[in-house]
């Protein structure tokens, strides 16, 4: 029991250190949260309000929804790659769970993610879009997300361990998503094929979640939520499977 509680109260600590740590020495603090998406979202409204805007109804929510997810999947993802080789000083002296660096810096991605959809639903106001009760279903995108993320953050930072090189091309990675999500364009002007394609990216389908719920107030079908869960799933099979495998070693290679 002892035990149980001590791993309680350094999983607390750790991601007091993770959140606290981000924000040390700045000026606006947690409010980077919220200004780095809208910098960004203000830049490309301007490049691209001009050629979608016209056609998509509430483009200003339609590229927030995108840009919101992405920016949430690329910190945590980006951040997660280092843990294990930054953290080793730690874990390769005191007997904790390596597991417990990964927890603590998802879970402080995740509240910088709250703080900036809070800002979010600003928007969503300010555009004249009434809130309603199946707003509460963007509950289950943001779940999968969370574990799409775990799930990859695990893969990144068991491999950055042995294959260092990964760290420059995640980033090349992550930009090929970000076009891969549908963030600025309008999917009707691709093809059937590239359509069902973008349909196997888990990214697209959160972010293609929350705009059916926001703008179109609708709630996607069964379907839509079994293939989003195995996603999730997937990607949390694939990263546990990748992290067990290596955990043992990776004292001896950081």
């Amino acid at each position: 029991m002892t035990e149980k509680v001590n791993n309680k109260f350094l999983l607390a600590q750790l991601i007091k250190r993770d959140f606290i740590k981000k924000y040390k020495r700045t000026t606006f603090g947690i409010l980077w949260s919220a200004l780095s998406p809208l910098l960004l979202l203000i830049t490309m409204k301007f490049v691209f309000g001009a050629f979608f805007g016209s056609k998509l109804p509430h483009y200003t929510i339609y590229l927030f929804s995108g840009l919101l997810l992405f920016n949430y999947f690329s910190t945590t993802t980006r951040g997660a790659m280092t843990v294990f080789a930054t953290n080793a000083p730690i874990f390769s002296k005191v007997p904790v769970p390596k597991s417990y660096f990964l927890i603590s810096r998802s879970v402080a991605n995740f509240i910088n993610f709250l703080v900036s959809l809070v800002v979010y639903f600003i928007f969503v106001a300010f555009d004249g879009i009434a809130f309603k009760l199946n707003f509460f279903a963007l509950l289950y995108p943001i779940f999968c997300l969370f574990l799409i993320n775990y799930g990859i953050s695990m893969l990144l930072a068991s491999v950055y361990i042995f294959f260092r090189d990964i760290n420059y091309l995640w980033p090349v990675i992550c930009r090929v998503i970000m076009y891969a999500s549908a963030i600025f364009y309008d999917v009707s002007i691709m093809s059937g094929t590239v359509q069902r394609l973008l349909v196997c990216n888990p990214l697209y389908m959160c972010i293609s979640y929350f705009r059916q719920v926001v703008i179109h107030a609708t709630v996607p079908d069964l379907s839509y939520h079994l293939i989003l869960a195995f996603m999730s799933v997937l990607c949390l099979a694939i990263g546990g499977f990748t992290y067990l495998i290596s955990k043992d070693k990776i004292v001896l290679y950081v």
